[in-house]
């Protein structure tokens, strides 16, 4: 499906390429990522700010990263439990997002909405 045609909502768990560190940022890795950008500008603009996503859960503790575990893994579109890394925010243009996997809850987005805060110094 182009990136086009998705319909990418804020608290959506997509599967994209995501630049590595290197020299250029040439090489790339497929991971999730949450969609924390504001609707009114994932509809007008070809970028999109994610939160990347990673099963690595050893610092599932801290305020900056939010814990998906029990259902919210089904409607996250995961296999496993995770960690939305809030203080790892990249903007990517749409064309690097392969699909929608799927959202988080309403709770799961203001908890992240929580951890986004603390991870921006934000009251």
């Amino acid at each position: 499906m182009s990136y086009l045609k998705m319909k990418l909502n804020r608290g959506s768990v997509v599967l994209c390429r995501v630049p590595m560190p290197s020299e250029e940022l040439r090489e790339s890795k497929v991971r999730p990522g949450l969609i924390v950008s504001k609707d009114f500008n994932n509809e007008r603009l070809d970028d999109a700010i994610i939160a990347i996503c990673t099963s690595n859960i050893s610092r599932s503790y801290e305020p900056t990263q939010y814990f998906i575990d029990g259902d919210e893994i089904r409607k996250a579109g995961i296999r496993i439990p995770s960690v939305v890394r809030c203080e790892s925010l990249l903007t990517i243009n749409k064309s690097m997002i392969i699909k929608v996997l799927g959202k988080l809850s309403d709770k799961g987005i203001r908890e992240v909405d929580a951890c986004l805060k603390d991870a921006l110094g934000l009251e």
